[in-house]
C-alpha cells in the first residue's frame, strides 16, 4: 500500500509566494523612495512659494521705498508737483504690495507689524537744501526692516537648498541601494528555487535513466514536500515493487530450474538408454524420433542454464576463475565452435588477430560463452554468402584488449540500441522471424562487466553491426 505523502506547499504555491515577496520588496522600496521624493517636493515648494516670493516682494518694496525717498527729496528741493504725484503713486504701490504679501504669508504680520501701523512721512515746502537732504526716518526704518527680512529669508532659503541637496543625494543612494537589493534578492531567490527544483528533477531523472538502462533500481532522494516529492515517492514505491517482483522472479527461476533439471536429466538418460538399444532393437523411424527428443531435451537444458546464468549475474553470485589467457586462442576456439553453423548458411568466419601474443585476465569458459553468443548472433542475423569478422586489438596506451564481432546484417535502429542489452529484449523487426529469448546479449554484457570490462555497440540500419567488449590485461603484463 502506498504511503501518503504529507504535502505542505506545492510548486505553484512556492512560485506564487516568491512572486508576492518580490512585489512586496519592490513596493516597499518604491514607497520609501516616494516618501523621500515627496519630502523633496515639499522643500522645493517651500523655497518657491515662500522664500522666493518673500525675497521678490521685499526687493520690490525696497525699490518702492527708495523711489519714494528720491521723489520726496526732489519735491522738497524743486517744489514740483510731479514729484509729489510720483511719491504718492509709489506709496500706493507699496501699500498694495505689503497687503498682498501679508495675505499670502500671514506669518510675517508680527515681524512687519511696524510697517502696517500708521506712518508719517514728512513732506516740506521749505526749500531748505540742508533739511531736504536728510533721509526720512520712517522710510529709513522700513528699509532696515525689509533688508533684515530679506537677509534672513536668503539665509533660510540657502539652508533649505542645502537640505534639498542632501535629501536628493540620500534619495539617490536609497534608490540605487533599493534597486540593487531588489535585483540581488530576486536573482538569488530565483536561482535558489531553480537549483532546488533542478536538484529534485535531476535525482528523478537519474532514477528513470537507471531503470531504463536495466540497472538495479535505486530509490531517489527528494526531500521537498511538493509535487516533485510526490513523484519521487511514487517512483520509490514503484521501484520497491519492481525489486520485490524481481526477487520473486529470481526465486521462481531458481525453483523452476531445480525442479525441472532432475526430471529432465532422467528423460535425457532414458532416451539415451532406449536409443542405445538397452531395451531392444530400435528401428530407423524410432531412432529419428529419439534424436528429436534428445535435441529438445538438450535445448531445454541449455535454456535452463541460460536462466540460471541470468539469475547468478543479477544476484552477483557469478563465480569467475580467472587466469592469464591468450586472446588469439580464445578467438580461434570460439570461431571453431561456430564454424559448422556458419557453413550451414554459407557464411565465412574470419579472424583478425595480432601477430604477437596478447594475454587477458579472464575466465575461459565464460569468455568463450560471450564470444560464442556474439558470433552466434552475427551468423543468425547475417545474410547468406556474407562475412563475419572477429578481431582482437590490444589498446596501445591502455591496459585492455578489445574484441569486436562485425557482421553484414540488417543493422539496428538508433532508437533501439539503448535497449539491446536489456534482459528479454528483442528488436521488434526480428521478434516474429528469429527464435530466441533475448538473454544472450544480457548474459554476455554481465559476464564482461563481472571481469571489469565494458561492452558496446556500433550499428546503423542497412550497414551491419559491430559488437565490441574489453577485457583487462594481467596485472603482471601491464
Amino acid at each position: 500500500m502506498d504511503r501518503p505523502v504529507s504535502r505542505r506547499l506545492g510548486i505553484t504555491g512556492k512560485l506564487l509566494i516568491w512572486c508576492l515577496a518580490l512585489v512586496a520588496i519592490f513596493y516597499a522600496t518604491t514607497s520609501v523612495l516616494f516618501l523621500r521624493i515627496q519630502s523633496l517636493v515639499e522643500v522645493s515648494s517651500a523655497i518657491v512659494n515662500i522664500n522666493y516670493d518673500i525675497d521678490k516682494s521685499a526687493q520690490r518694496m525696497i525699490q518702492l521705498l527708495l523711489s519714494m525717498e528720491e521723489n520726496r527729496k526732489r519735491f522738497e528741493i524743486l517744489q514740483k508737483d510731479v514729484y509729489m504725484e510720483s511719491f504718492l503713486t509709489d506709496m500706493q504701490d507699496f501699500g498694495k504690495t505689503l497687503t498682498s504679501v501679508l495675505g499670502r504669508h500671514p506669518e510675517y504680520r508680527e515681524p512687519w507689524k511696524e510697517l502696517t501701523q500708521e506712518y508719517t512721512i514728512v513732506l516740506s515746502r521749505s526749500g531748505n537744501p540742508e533739511t531736504s537732504a536728510l533721509p526720512d526716518k520712517t522710510i529709513t526704518r522700513w528699509l532696515t526692516i525689509l533688508s533684515e527680512t530679506r537677509q534672513s529669508n536668503q539665509e533660510e532659503m540657502e539652508a533649505r537648498l542645502n537640505e534639498l541637496a542632501a535629501r536628493s543625494q540620500a534619495a539617490e543612494r536609497l534608490g540605487f541601494i533599493g534597486l540593487v537589493a531588489s535585483i540581488t534578492i530576486g536573482v538569488l531567490g530565483s536561482v535558489l528555487i531553480a537549483y532546488r527544483l533542478n536538484l529534485s528533477l535531476s535525482e528523478i531523472r537519474r532514477g528513470i535513466r537507471e531503470l531504463g538502462r536495466g540497472e538495479p533500481a535505486r530509490p531517489v532522494h527528494v526531500t521537498s514536500k511538493d509535487e516533485l516529492g510526490d513523484l519521487a515517492q511514487a517512483f520509490n514505491n514503484m521501484t520497491g515493487r519492481l525489486q520485490e517482483e524481481e526477487r520473486m522472479r529470481q526465486d521462481f527461476i531458481a525453483m523452476l530450474s531445480h525442479e525441472i533439471r532432475t526430471p529432465l536429466t532422467s528423460i535425457r538418460e532414458s532416451v539415451d538408454l532406449v536409443a542405445d538399444g538397452v531395451f531392444g532393437e530400435v528401428n530407423e523411424k524410432q531412432r529419428h524420433f529419439l534424436d528429436i527428443s534428445r535435441q529438445e531435451a538438450l535445448r531445454l537444458t541449455s535454456l535452463l542454464e541460460r536462466l540460471m546464468k541470468v539469475s547468478s549475474l543479477e544476484s552477483q553470485r557469478l563465480r569467475l576463475v580467472t587466469a592469464p589467457l591468450d586472446a588469439s586462442a580464445l578467438a580461434r576456439g570460439a570461431v571453431d565452435r561456430l564454424q559448422s553453423t556458419a557453413l550451414a548458411k554459407n557464411i565465412q568466419l574470419k579472424t583478425e588477430l595480432p601477430e604477437q601474443f596478447v594475454f587477458v585476465e579472464a575466465d575461459q569458459e565464460h569468455v568463450t560463452q560471450v564470444l560464442a553468443n556474439l558470433l552466434g548472433n552475427a551468423v543468425k542475423f547475417s545474410p547468406p554468402d556474407s562475412v563475419v569478422r572477429l578481431s582482437v586489438t590490444p589498446e596501445p596506451t591502455g591496459n585492455s584488449v578489445i574484441f569486436c564481432v562485425v557482421d553484414e546484417g540488417p543493422g539496428i535502429a538508433t532508437e533501439e540500441q539503448a535497449r539491446i542489452f536489456l534482459k528479454y529484449y528483442r528488436e521488434p523487426s526480428v521478434r516474429g522471424s528469429v527464435a530466441g529469448l533475448g538473454l544472450g546479449l544480457s548474459i554476455a554484457k554481465g559476464i564482461v562487466e563481472a571481469h571489469g570490462g565494458a561492452m558496446w555497440l556500433n550499428s546503423a540500419p542497412g550497414c551491419g553491426s559491430s559488437f565490441c567488449f574489453s577485457l583487462p590485461k594481467p596485472q603482471a603484463m601491464v
